[in-house]
């Protein structure tokens, strides 16, 4: 674009970056690779197909500013096989979450004794109740990881949490647009504090995108399942962007009535939550236009997060003995029109 400024990112020094690796390289992964880059930190990146053939002969592109004004172009190594890419410090899994289990698999090349797995995932995720004790220490989550492939696959002790806090939106392969403020909240999944992941957010805050380090890494998880829930099937259903569904006073009372479910299951599970509803959709409101990764998803005619995104949050609410009815009336809605929307056309 004519408009635009290209940066070409070539790391200053090496000295004392680390090797990460992103897996998946739709927007979150394009963004996220391209924003490390510009970090000096060194990028793989394991993409496919026709993200492979651009990403190798254009580099990484990311849009940022409110109008998109500035393109960053990021220099990454990109290899379809992870066995080429090498072992990692760290793995960034930038995936859908019904995709983990097959690329769990593929990533074990890229995993040592020491690497950082980093899942960027929305939803709840695999590891809830692992790493700390209480009744329920060490269970499954079975909507996501129903045969105990990603327990098995990726080493609870090497899995650091992320709750992240990104909008973006794939343009074309290789390229990708995020053009509101990013955030990351890393945590140890034991609730510890350790010096690996203080490296991590320092990385990621050298790089441009906020990090935080949060040692009850489940607390902001709960945030961003409510945002999740609150937002993503509703906007299938109806085609609203983040703006219209926090503000249209035919959506936001059943906005609300999610959110509210949601923060008494968190409770449940001992979440301290520092939410004020409120504020949450004022904030949300001025994301503008954004269309929620479910409702891109949809568009294109792609898989929906539901299983993760809803299914696995109506699991704890079953666990707790708790009913979440509106959000489970939507949740039912929106699977159909997934089923639906994506079951081969008959002839009368």
């Amino acid at each position: 674009m004519s408009t635009s400024q290209a940066t070409t990112i070539t790391p200053v020094s090496q000295a004392g970056t680390l090797r990460m690796a992103v897996a998946g390289a739709g927007a979150i992964g394009c963004t996220v690779a391209a924003m490390l880059a510009q970090g000096g930190q060194r990028v793989s990146l394991l993409a496919r197909g026709a993200t492979l053939d651009a990403v190798r002969k254009n580099g990484l592109r990311l849009h940022r500013g409110k109008d998109s004004s500035q393109t960053i172009i990021a220099s990454v190594t990109a290899s379809d096989s992870a066995a080429d890419l090498g072992i990692q410090d760290a793995i960034f899994i930038c995936t859908k979450a019904h995709d983990l289990a097959t690329i769990a698999a593929t990533l074990q090349p890229l995993i040592g004794p020491e690497t950082c797995i980093i899942p960027m995932v929305n939803g709840v995720p695999w590891w809830y109740f692992q790493a700390l004790p209480g009744r329920m220490a060490g269970r499954q989550v079975h909507s996501v990881d129903p045969d105990g492939r990603l327990l098995q696959l990726l080493p609870a002790n090497q899995v650091i949490g992320a709750v992240q806090f990104l909008t973006a939106e794939r343009l074309a392969p290789g390229v990708a647009s995020s053009t509101n403020h990013m955030l990351v909240i890393l945590g140890e999944i034991d609730h510890t504090e350790t010096p690996r992941a203080a490296r991590l957010v320092q990385a990621l805050n050298a790089a441009g995108i906020e990090s935080r380090l949060n040692p009850r890494i489940r607390d902001p998880l709960w945030t961003k399942i409510i945002a999740n829930l609150s937002s993503n099937p509703l906007s299938v259903l109806t085609g609203a962007t983040l703006d219209t569904l926090y503000s249209d006073p035919r959506l936001l009372p059943i906005v609300r009535k999610i959110m509210n479910e949601c923060l008494a299951l968190a409770a449940s599970y001992g979440a301290r939550i520092d939410f004020d509803p409120s504020s949450f959709i004022e904030q949300a409101q001025g994301m503008g236009p954004v269309r929620t990764s479910m409702l891109q998803d949809a568009l294109s005619g792609h898989r929906l997060e539901l299983a993760a995104i809803g299914d696995a949050v109506l699991e704890l609410a079953q666990l707790q003995g708790m009913p979440m009815p509106v959000t489970s009336d939507i949740l039912a809605m929106t699977h159909y029109r997934d089923d639906a929307g994506r079951a081969p056309a008959t002839s009368a």
